[in-house]
């Protein structure tokens, strides 16, 4: 018997895996196993890319797939063994299907008040955000703002989307349809929305989020740091932020069971920092990061 797991979406420009297990008797010997990503007739587009990997495993393994920076739309991942040269000699397995999805993994929307009144003046923006947290690099996208009954109201084409926050204004007519609006951005066929509300009798105060003062922060220790550490032993890490900031203050914490013995403040200004801590005697066995 054979098996195989893989992910139903992939990014391109990053590296995706495929787990295979081998049953029964197959899963005895080494066997050669190849993991080929096709592009998918149904679509009737015409690809260059072939991406493939091969790799002797023993009862299972995981194959890495590096996916080319410049592949999109669907695919057909192929699993076979004992290939030669010629794709005709596999033996095929198992035939999924895989989704490459775009640079863009969200798309944050703010507008400054929930709720407005007709003749006010709307406010938002927005940030997108890569599959890394990160600023989207060369994402363009539309923008629109449509009525309760799904008309465009007004319409912003080809906005670059990776020069971080993006602020829009739009005045609302005196006469505008009353009920739920929403904000509308689309990037690369992936849409996403927020909305707000028009009616008379509300607005006219404070923004709820004012739209050049919303702080937006995301932090995460790098992805190759462990969060628990042997005390006595000095060691270094990485941390990494998302934010609508040009600079961000970092404060890292050493704990030993619920008690800080440790903190250092890292100044973060290009997306990541990085800290050292010293050699610290701790009662218990291992000391925890946040």
């Amino acid at each position: 018997g054979f098996s195989v797991v893989a992910p139903e979406l992939a990014v391109p420009g990053k590296t995706t895996a495929v787990l295979v297990t081998l049953h029964g008797p197959a899963s005895l010997q080494p066997l050669n196993v190849t993991v080929r990503l096709l592009a998918d007739p149904a679509e009737d587009v015409q690809r260059d890319h072939i991406i493939e990997t091969t790799q002797e495993i023993k009862g299972h393994g995981i194959l890495p797939l590096d996916v080319p920076s410049d592949a999109a739309g669907a695919y057909l991942l192929r699993t076979s063994v004992n290939c030669t040269e010629d794709e005709k000699d596999c033996d095929l397995q198992s035939t999924s299907q895989m989704r490459l999805v775009g640079p863009v993994r969200d798309v944050i929307i703010r507008p400054a008040r929930h709720a407005y009144r007709p003749g006010e003046t709307l406010s938002f923006w927005l940030l997108a955000l890569d599959h890394d947290l990160q600023i989207a690099a060369g994402a363009v996208g539309t923008v629109s703002v449509k009525d309760p009954a799904d008309t465009k109201i007004s319409y912003w084409d080809q906005i670059p989307l990776d020069e971080g926050v993006k602020a829009f204004t739009l005045p609302l007519s005196e006469y505008a349809s009353i009920g739920r609006w929403l904000i509308h951005v689309d990037v690369d066929g992936n849409e996403f929305t927020a909305p707000f509300d028009v009616a008379p009798g509300v607005g006219g105060s404070l923004p709820d989020v004012a739209a050049a003062e919303e702080h937006y922060v995301e932090l995460r220790f790098g992805r190759e740091m462990r969060r628990r550490y042997k005390p006595g032993l000095p060691f270094s890490g990485k941390v990494e932020a998302m934010s609508t900031e040009k600079s961000v203050r970092v404060r890292v914490k050493v704990y030993d069971n619920t008690t800080s013995i440790y903190s250092q403040d890292i100044e973060i200004t290009n997306g990541e920092g990085t800290f050292v801590v010293p050699a610290i005697m701790a009662d218990s066995d291992v000391i925890a990061l946040q």
